[in-house]
């Protein structure tokens, strides 16, 4: 039986959500599947606000900040989202969101269509590239009126107490997902640059899956079929950043998550994430934080005890990177 209960953690959140516990070593994030909904619908205006960390799902999403701002790190591309503006994810896409808000709170509805769920409607809809890391809406290239609408009437029937809630929030869900297929979806066909949109995602996940392995960029050049300079140069035009910098992202990304949830050294962490020397993690780190590792877990976690330890073991490397 759908419950009210159901109804409010499916289509509302005013309160922090516990990602990590939905998101597995892969980064794959999973919350369930429902038996009676397409898609989990949120409206984020708890404040502070939550980032939601680098992972991907089978279903697609859409991230629309009607109040506030929204970064969102989707497949090596960074994206910003004013309000009134709204964004793209395909499924399986690698991402996180960050999000802005206003000093009067925020706004920000989130759409995860259920990859499961839909599969068994239409295979296909599991696999739609869609034109991601672009921004539609407001003051945009693609004004995307229709899809701004749309999302509109969504948050308005979060809100809906009545018993024709589920049915409301369907039809609109199924609107915006044809909608989607009709308007937004690229040629999974076509190559772009020379790797076709198909190989970019099944590198990317290779990526996510590897990361930690030490893998090096000429090694999954050559495991895809590509010299590494054709590699870097096609995956750049696509990706918009270089195979270097997204790999690094992501290993840097689960440092972060090291640094704050475990008790690992510096060292424990530059192996664990497949950096080649505490060093190399370091000077990533820095050039991306603005700090070393350690004082970004001083500053984040106020861990004593692990401060001095890292003050300790870890100087020359601080050291190394500041000079």
């Amino acid at each position: 039986m759908f419950t009210a209960e159901a109804s409010q953690r499916m289509f509302h959140v005013d309160r922090n959500l516990d990602y990590e516990s939905v998101i597995d070593g892969d980064h794959h994030e999973s919350w369930g599947c429902s038996p009676v909904c397409p898609a989990i619908v949120r409206v984020h205006t708890e404040m502070p606000a939550q980032d939601v960390p680098l992972h991907w799902h089978l279903g697609s999403e859409l991230i629309y900040p009607r109040h506030g701002r929204v970064m969102l790190f989707i497949d090596g591309q960074e994206v910003t989202l004013n309000d009134g503006q709204l964004c793209l994810i395909s499924p399986k896409s690698l991402h996180s969101i960050h999000p802005e808000p206003y000093e009067d709170g925020q706004c920000c509805l989130s759409i995860t269509f259920d990859g499961e769920y839909l599969s068994r409607l239409n295979p296909g809809l599991s696999n739609r590239h869609l034109l991601q890391g672009v921004p539609l809406g407001r003051d945009c290239e693609h004004t995307a009126d229709e899809l701004v609408e749309l999302c509109e009437r969504i948050i308005e029937c979060t809100y809906d107490e009545s018993d024709m809630q589920l049915i409301r929030m369907n039809a609109l869900l199924f609107t915006l997902l044809c909608h989607i297929d009709e308007r937004w979806v690229v040629d999974d066909n076509t190559a772009s640059g020379g790797i076709a949109f198909g190989d970019i995602q099944n590198i990317t996940e290779y990526m996510s899956t590897n990361f930690a392995s030490g893998v090096s960029i000429a090694q999954i050049a050559q495991r895809f079929g590509y010299s590494r300079e054709y590699f870097s140069r096609m995956f750049k035009r696509c990706a918009g950043v270089t195979p270097d910098q997204y790999l690094t992202e992501i290993r840097l990304q689960s440092s972060v998550d090291d640094l704050l949830n475990g008790d690992f050294t510096i060292a424990q962490i530059a192996q664990r994430n497949g950096f080649s020397h505490p060093r190399s993690l370091a000077r990533a780190f820095s050039a991306r934080f603005g700090m070393t590792p350690a004082a970004f877990r001083r500053l984040y976690r106020g861990d004593r005890v692990a401060a001095v330890n890292e003050s300790r073991a870890e100087e020359p490397i601080s050291e190394h990177v500041t000079k």
